[in-house]
């Protein structure tokens, strides 16, 4: 239900990642000036915003003491910065490939001024700036759906239901004066295929309805990922139940394609769930008995070349055991035994980083890895990446025309080229298509050659030897590695540890927090 409540009761989440653009603020103003709340604001209980955070504030700066909101319960603080996501996405009309920027350039080529000119101003606090309370009615749901199906679309559909199940409620649908639906069109679809005999509707007159479209659909905030989301999308990386491969009848995991596509390219995992005879003989004389496996995942790998005999130090900051969730403290465990064995000194031969960097989310961090890579190869071990290329299919197809499980609902970011955002019901998760070029530049910074780099089935699979070390990029890196965020606002803690471990390994110093820019 939808209340109008003191505007005070209300307060922004420090966390919204959209951007704060005046331009499109003015045009968020011209929007409540106009037509006022056509749909409400969305809050917790406790009284904070997880949806409409621009048009509280542009209504705080109209004067406005009144506001409409529409309650959901409590959630932590994981499951309120994805359900904000959800909403930054799923309340638009808005296909898989409709990014910021194009979003932004339909927008500033109408003539804004021109679709409202002729509308009267509304005053604020007055019942007419409030439609989504006092004009909302219901519609029945067949009649709606006959005039407005030939616009249903599976994937605005999908997110519709994802945000519904999210806050257990669905938001009223806009529509116009001939009963086609200007904003919901997912909303309605979902509402149909549940066979609800009524939905919640505002209606707009014929002189609003295009100014209503391009401010409900178009006026996106720019999403800023990369600052108060960051964290999210960092600890989200972590490798999902439903990724993990098949066994065979014994327990053994089906090998990991960049773990052996480098040597055997026209196999598959299923024909190594033991690794052992002349495979085993040529995957050692090719990669050395002395390993590290860089993200780990559920060690799957880890445990199939340890059942080989080859020694294998595992790292893996975000390992998940049953489900969804992540193990801090097994994954701290499993840090700190990778810590004792690169402080052995250990001579590896090989260091892979199978189908991580498909999940790390920016390309400062993927660098960093790299450097990490260089310290553990050094002197004589070589580098293995395996990751999508910007080939891989989510990167070409823009846009599917059937979305059968939520989970995997996608769309395009454009902090990156080549990077979609999934898994937004649950755990937002980034995932990167790679060029040559990107990896090129990734791995040139650490190591003197790059001996291979080709493309296996629309990934890349990459060698790199002849590591460099740079002190200063060494400490960054592993101040950042093993400091890592986890969702209970915590971090791996281990920064500290991990430099004294290099050091020795090394026989180096590595610059303090204060030279690198990271102390307190």
């Amino acid at each position: 239900m939808i209340k109008l409540v003191p505007i005070t009761d209300v307060k922004a989440s420090e966390y919204n990642p959209r951007k704060n653009d005046e331009k499109r603020l003015a045009l968020t103003e011209m929007s409540l000036r106009k037509l006022g709340f056509l749909l409400p604001i969305y809050a917790d209980t406790s009284g904070e915003i997880l949806s409409g955070h621009q048009r509280h504030l542009v209504a705080t700066r109209m004067g406005f003491t009144r506001i409409p909101v529409q309650y959901v319960n409590n959630m932590d603080l994981n499951e309120r910065k994805t359900v904000n996501i959800l909403f930054n996405r799923a309340t638009n009309d808005l296909s898989k490939q409709d990014t910021c920027d194009k979003i932004k350039s339909r927008l500033y080529n109408m003539d804004i001024q021109s679709m409202c000119e002729a509308l009267p101003d509304i005053d604020p606090d007055s019942e007419a700036s409030f439609p989504c309370v006092y004009a909302i009615r219901r519609v029945d749901t067949t009649q709606l759906a006959k005039v407005n199906h030939r616009n249903f679309d599976s994937h605005i559909a999908a997110l519709a239901k994802t945000l519904e199940r999210s806050v257990g409620s669905s938001m009223p649908i806009v529509i116009g004066q001939d009963m086609n639906v200007v904003n919901g069109i997912g909303r309605l679809q979902v509402a149909a295929e549940a066979k609800r005999k009524f939905v919640q509707c505002v209606q707009v007159t014929k002189a609003q309805e295009e100014f209503s479209s391009a401010m409900l659909n178009l006026l996106s905030m720019d999403f800023s990922m990369e600052s108060s989301y960051a964290d999210v999308l960092r600890y989200n990386s972590f490798m999902r139940e439903r990724n993990t491969r098949e066994t065979d009848t014994e327990g053994n995991c089906a090998f990991g394609d960049g773990f052996f596509k480098g040597l055997f390219p026209n196999n598959n995992g299923r024909d190594f769930f033991k690794l052992e005879g002349e495979a085993l003989e040529a995957w050692k004389n090719k990669y050395g008995d002395k390993i590290v496996d860089f993200g780990a995942g559920k060690l799957n790998n880890t445990r199939t070349l340890r059942n080989a005999g080859v020694f294998v130090s595992a790292f893996e900051p975000y390992f998940v055991t049953t489900g969804d969730t992540i193990h801090k403290e097994k994954s701290i465990e499993i840090a700190n035994k990778f810590l004792d064995e690169v402080e052995s000194g250990v001579e590896y031969t090989s260091v892979f980083i199978s189908s991580v960097f498909n999940s790390v989310p920016f390309m400062e961090d993927r660098i960093k890895i790299a450097q990490i890579a260089a310290a553990l190869c050094s002197p004589g071990g070589r580098v293995v990446c395996w990751c999508q290329s910007n080939e891989s299919q989510q990167f070409v197809i823009t846009k599917k025309h059937s979305v059968t499980n939520n989970a995997r609902l996608t769309f395009d970011l454009d902090y990156e080229p080549n990077t979609v955002l999934g898994d937004i019901s649950k755990h937002p998760k980034v995932q990167k298509g790679h060029t040559a070029d990107e990896l090129k530049d990734i791995f040139s910074r650490s190591f003197k050659s790059i001996d291979r780099i080709d493309m296996i089935s629309k990934f890349w699979y990459l060698e790199a030897t002849k590591p460099t070390v740079n002190p200063e990029r060494l400490a960054e890196a592993l101040d950042f590695e093993f400091n890592l965020p986890y969702p209970d606002g915590t971090t791996l803690g281990l920064a500290d540890r991990a430099r004294k471990v290099f050091e020795k390994r090394l026989g180096i110093t590595l610059p303090g927090k204060e030279e690198t820019g990271h102390g307190d």
